[in-house]
């Protein structure tokens, strides 16, 4: 089940100096990463994704304009991101729905 903050689909943020991207589902993995590891802790798009993480968390903001402001952020300063699909319904005819092939940014 879904909270009020998980995204419909999250993210892969490539950080410098981490071998491995990062896998984001939701507002609250968004704020902490922001807080905790962005590199560069400046910058009205890291302010702006900041301050949407909180209004989504007080339920001011539906979830994935924190997904869209940290998308800016990690634009703003060069680092790479690409679309992840977590859960892929099984359609009706029994036939499996293959995810469009994820584009890094």
């Amino acid at each position: 089940m879904l909270s009020r903050s998980d995204w419909t689909f999250g993210l892969e943020i490539w950080l410098p100096d981490f071998p491995q991207p990062i896998d984001i589902k939701g507002t609250g993995e968004a704020s902490a990463l922001l807080a905790d590891k962005w590199p560069v802790t400046f910058g009205p798009a890291f302010e702006r994704a900041l301050a949407v993480c909180a209004a989504v968390m007080e339920g001011l903001l539906p979830a994935d304009d924190a997904k869209l402001a940290l998308i800016d952020a990690a634009e703003e300063v060069g680092i790479s991101w690409m679309d992840r699909i977590y859960y892929v319904p099984d359609r009706p005819d029994g036939l499996t729905k293959s995810p469009p092939a994820g584009q890094v940014h």
